[in-house]
């Protein structure tokens, strides 16, 4: 079974000022006026996400500045006024409990971790189920790395680990054992000179802490971020447009999804020279060039063409999934998301989606704990500041939890649609 993520908290992000912290259900919409921080949100988790998985690291990588969420540099993510930031997750399925980074400004305005805490409980006892690293210059201007643990505390001169970010060395000595003079005391006493029998076996719980305690993530979390912009239509490529794993049985499951969404009875690839390709729509009982049918065929094909594509238990990150298709399409598109085995974090601005998903859950078929809304509130007193507030579902599809002022718009608007407003 896959890692799920279960919660998300910021702190001094752009808009959300303090820490502010909420739970992901398997499907979590995310709801709000322009400019409120949803694309953030998405793109710290998208960010911390990789993180999390402890997996292939590489310190010159800026994870929160991936496609299609590229949130540039440490001075246009911190809040203004701010020195640092936070971000955290909570999980399930997984060894880790919760995760939880601060960065700082490090050379060229590049994210640098200030300090990492990870909170183990769901696979260790609790003596031993907390890890904290942060940083610490001496006067010396050498730069320590501190590990505290209930069980120890030590501290490492950062030259001897060789990373300049924790999570990059969390990744290499978990999954190589590539912890500081190999792990051996002889190495380090030789190494450090003048150490105290209490240094000593403070290294000793240290190495033995990361060699039979701390793991990484054995269920690693499946993530895909899904661009927005839809597919580039083109009249021919120059390679397969699609690249799908089984080419004929995953464009049976395209056409499957197609034919549900009532957006196309059929969708082929022709290779017409070498290098060469065409897709083909039939949308109206002829097969057409992508370029000559409508517009929300190629806006939805990237994300039909991953559900093809995605392992059980991969989270999908969506940004307005509703745009260029009709609310029918739309509705048909709530019930793919609600039967299917995957996890979703949908940013979108249309009842539509809203509205069946209520439906869904008051006729039975989508459990009221699945699905829940995040409100995006933009603060009167402080235009650059958001408040995040948890809405949930009951089991008749009843909204429970959004303040006074949740759909203020729209009630506003029907009201002077029914001229009871001047």
């Amino acid at each position: 079974m896959n890692a799920r993520v279960t919660s998300l908290s910021l702190e001094n992000v752009r808009c959300f000022s303090g820490e502010q912290r909420v739970t992901c259900p398997r499907i979590t919409l995310l709801v709000g006026e322009n400019s409120a921080g949803k694309s953030t949100f998405l793109g710290c988790l998208n960010g911390l996400v990789h993180l999390a998985n402890l997996n292939e690291l590489d310190d010159r990588a800026n994870y929160f500045n991936h496609q299609p969420f590229f949130m540039d540099n440490f001075k246009n993510i911190v809040r203004s006024g701010c020195r640092s930031f936070s971000v955290g997750l909570g999980f399930e399925n997984t060894s880790i409990n919760r995760l939880k980074i601060e960065f700082e400004a490090g050379v060229g305005n590049l994210l640098r971790e200030k300090a990492l805490e990870i909170d183990m409980t769901n696979s260790l006892p609790k003596v031993d189920a907390a890890l904290r690293i942060s940083r610490k210059t001496q006067r010396d201007n050498i730069e320590h790395w501190c590990f505290e643990s209930p069980g120890f505390e030590f501290k490492l001169n950062q030259s001897d680990v060789s990373y300049t970010q924790f999570t990059t060395w969390l990744s290499r000595s978990v999954r190589f054992e590539s912890l500081p003079f190999s792990g051996e005391p002889t190495q380090f006493r030789k190494r450090m000179g003048h150490v105290t029998d209490k240094e000593l076996v403070a290294f000793s719980k240290f190495t033995n802490f990361f060699r039979h305690h701390f793991r990484a993530p054995e269920a690693l979390i499946l993530n895909n971020a899904v661009d927005p912009q839809g597919a580039r239509p083109s009249r021919f490529y120059t390679s397969y447009p699609l690249g799908v794993r089984s080419r004929g049985e995953d464009l049976h499951i395209l056409n499957t999804i197609g034919q549900h969404l009532g957006l196309f009875s059929q969708i082929d690839i022709r290779k017409s020279i070498p290098n060469r390709y065409e897709i083909l729509v039939d949308v109206s009982g002829e097969l057409r060039n992508i370029v000559d049918v409508g517009y929300g065929v190629s806006s939805l094909l990237p994300l039909i063409n991953d559900f093809a594509d995605s392992p059980d238990g991969t989270l999908f990150l969506l940004q307005q999934p509703e745009v260029h298709i009709h609310p029918s399409a739309q509705a048909k598109l709530v019930e793919l998301f609600a039967k299917s085995k995957y996890n979703f974090v949908i940013e979108t601005h249309s009842d539509h989606i809203i509205d069946w998903f209520r439906i869904l859950v008051t006729e039975g078929q989508l459990a009221a704990s699945d699905v829940g809304i995040i409100y995006f509130e933009r603060l009167a007193k402080d235009k650059s500041a958001t408040q995040l507030h948890q809405l949930s579902f009951d089991g008749s599809g009843n909204l429970r939890g959004q303040p006074q002022n949740y759909r203020q718009f729209f009630s506003e608007e029907t009201a002077r649609l029914l001229g009871l407003q001047s």
